[in-house]
C-alpha cells in the first residue's frame, strides 16, 4: 500500500505509524497469551511460521534477488527519510503527539490491528480513510481474508471507507470483487486485497486531491455480520479443506517489482 502512495505525485507522505509487536512488553505478553489461548496452539504456531517466512523473504531473500522490490513501511520510511513512530496504543498521548506534530490532510490505516478512537480521527483535516479487506458492509471485523476462504464464498471483496467510530461502519467511497480459486488461501486472498486497494485509494486520493467529495456507494448488503477474530475450532475446520498459505507466494510478492516512478 505504501509502496504505491510513495510514487503518486498527488501527495506528500509525512508520517507513518506502525503498531508495536505486542510480545515487546509485559502487558504486551499477557494479551499475546491469551490470544494464543483462544486461537488454539496450532493456529499460533502457523501463524508464528508464517511471520517468519515473511521476515525472511521480504528482508533476506528479496533485497538478494529483486533491485527495485516491495519494502514494507518500515523499510521505506527508513530509505527516504519519512518520521515513524511505534506505538502499542494508537490513541495513547505518544501516538496522539506524534500525528498532531505531522498536521495531516488525511489519515491513512491499512491493516492496522487497533481500533482507532474520535480523538485520532479528529486529527486530520479531511478525515481519516481505512481499507479494509472484506466487501463491506457484508464483512466486517478481523482477517475477513480468512473468513471468506473458511465460509466457501464464491468471491471475496475489499472496500476504501472513511472511518468513524464504529469498526467498519463509514460511509464506502469505493469497493471492488473478486473472483476466488478453488485453492485459494488466506495468504492469497491478503495479497490479492492489497493490490487492489492500493488502486481504489489513489482513486479516491485524487478525487480528494481536485477538490472533489467522494459520494458514498450504495449499502448492497446481505448480512452486515461482523466476523472476530478466528478460534481454534474455526482454524481446525479451514485447515482440513485448505492450505493457510504458500512459501512460494509469499516469495512473489517478495521479489515482487516496485512501480515505476511517474
Amino acid at each position: 500500500m505504501l509502496n504505491r502512495l510513495h510514487h503518486l505525485p498527488e501527495i506528500e507522505i509525512v508520517g507513518v505509524v506502525r503498531a508495536e509487536p505486542a510480545a515487546l512488553s509485559r502487558q504486551g505478553l499477557q494479551k499475546t497469551f491469551e490470544r494464543v489461548s483462544r486461537i488454539g496452539w496450532r493456529f499460533a504456531a502457523l501463524l508464528a511460521w508464517q511471520r517468519i517466512v515473511q521476515f525472511v523473504m521480504f528482508y533476506v531473500v528479496g533485497p538478494l534477488v529483486a533491485r527495485r522490490r516491495l519494502m514494507s513501511a518500515w523499510q521505506l520510511a527508513d530509505r527516504h527519510g519519512i518520521p515513524s513512530h511505534e506505538t502499542s496504543n494508537i490513541n495513547g498521548e505518544a501516538a496522539r503527539a506524534f500525528l498532531e506534530g505531522l498536521q495531516p490532510d488525511l489519515l491513512i490505516s491499512a491493516y492496522f490491528a487497533q481500533i482507532v478512537k474520535a480523538p485520532v480521527l479528529a486529527i486530520p483535516r479531511l478525515g481519516a480513510l481505512n481499507v479494509h479487506p472484506g466487501w463491506l458492509p457484508d464483512y466486517k471485523g478481523a482477517m475477513n481474508y480468512f473468513w471468506v476462504v473458511k465460509n466457501c464464498e464464491d468471491r471475496a471483496g475489499v472496500s476504501v471507507h472513511w472511518m468513524d467510530e464504529g469498526i467498519d461502519t463509514g460511509a464506502v467511497l469505493a469497493r471492488r470483487s473478486f473472483v476466488l480459486r478453488p485453492d485459494a488461501t488466506q495468504q492469497q486472498v491478503l495479497t490479492v486485497t492489497a493490490l487492489i486497494g492500493a488502486r481504489l485509494l489513489e482513486r479516491v486520493i485524487r478525487r480528494l486531491h481536485r477538490g472533489e467529495r467522494p459520494a458514498a456507494l450504495p449499502a448492497a448488503t446481505h448480512s452486515g455480520r461482523y466476523f472476530p477474530m478466528p478460534g481454534a475450532d474455526d482454524f481446525d475446520d479451514y485447515f482440513a479443506r485448505r492450505r493457510f498459505f504458500r512459501i512460494r507466494d509469499i516469495y512473489r510478492l517478495a521479489t515482487r517489482r516496485a512501480r515505476p516512478r511517474a
